[in-house]
């Protein structure tokens, strides 16, 4: 699996109640992957994919996020705007809903980590009533 893959699988969970738009923006840097809306408000989420996890529990994740990115999401915190970096490995994933530059260890992703179907949960959460 890749980070298309895993963002397609989370969309497929989804109820037909949350719209969803995957963002490609080839024109302004740091714009999240993923935009969603319901009646409960709107969400913008940056997907990034680990396809293999490191091999010692306190080493971090290599998720590769710009600053950028990080800038655009804790702007968007600022307005305020429901906002998320998920990070997919298999079919699970790790929330982060601030800090997006923090380190997340190998053990973090193992010990906070929520299915597809958990994460499609959560999304529809943030946008339905």
């Amino acid at each position: 699996m890749n980070e298309h893959g895993f963002i397609k699988s989370v969309h497929n969970k989804l109820s037909k109640e949350v719209y969803k738009w995957k963002i490609h923006d080839t024109y302004t840097g740091g714009v999240p992957d993923a935009f969603y809306a319901g009646p409960a408000g709107v969400l913008f989420v940056e997907y990034k994919y680990i396809p293999k996890l490191p091999s010692r529990n306190n080493t971090s994740l290599n998720f590769k996020i710009s600053q950028l990115q990080i800038q655009w999401l804790q702007n968007a915190l600022d307005y305020p705007l429901k906002v998320a970096l998920i990070i997919g490995h298999q079919s699970s994933g790790y929330i982060l809903t601030r800090s997006f530059d923090s380190k997340v260890t190998k053990e973090d992703f193992i010990t906070g980590h929520y299915s597809v179907s958990s994460i499609a949960k959560w999304i529809e959460e943030q946008t339905l009533p």
